[in-house]
């Protein structure tokens, strides 16, 4: 074998393994500590994909149904809120999150997925799973939930979600 060959091979290869590693650190980076559960409720699958570019838009409909005030600033109540979010190829998919309040805290919470596209449906069923551990339980505010399931786009789509339910629910 030629010098410029075996050269060429470890420099190729050096670079094959840093962009490895970085990638890896990048998707594997933060820490994700929600654990499976099956999410009560109805929901359908949707699908997302791990792109970094991709961002969720704000909520476009929100709904309540509301009773008490809590000592939490938050009102006792079910609300609804929808977020739309981009996937690569141009795909917009939207997650309904419904949230119940109950003393400031996450008491359930049912997600409904519409989406355009199946390339990811894995991530959205593994959020769907991993939904009710991650949230139910939680105080409402400051509840800013990551990669759940390791969902990153479909976990951000419901955090924009919860930041209007949040809005609409505030005493």
């Amino acid at each position: 074998m030629k010098q410029q060959d075996k050269v060429f091979i470890i420099v190729g290869s050096t670079a094959v393994l840093v962009a490895a590693g970085i990638t890896g650190a990048w998707l594997f980076g933060k820490t994700d500590t929600t654990s499976s559960a099956v999410a009560a409720g109805s929901s359908t699958v949707a699908t997302q994909s791990t792109t970094a570019s991709t961002t969720a838009t704000p909520a476009t409909t929100t709904s309540s149904s509301s009773s008490a005030t809590s000592s939490s600033g938050y009102k006792d109540g079910t609300y609804k809120a929808t977020a739309n979010y981009y996937v690569p190829h141009g795909a917009t998919n939207s997650l309904t999150a419904s949230v119940t309040i109950s003393g400031g805290k996450v008491s359930s919470v049912t997600v409904n997925n519409n989406y355009s596209d199946q390339e990811s449906s894995m991530y959205i069923d593994s959020f769907v799973s991993a939904v009710q551990n991650a949230v139910v339980g939680k105080g409402v505010d400051g509840l800013s939930p990551s990669r759940i399931g390791g969902a990153s786009l479909t976990t951000q789509a419901f955090d924009d979600a919860l930041a209007t339910i949040r809005t609409d629910a505030k005493a």
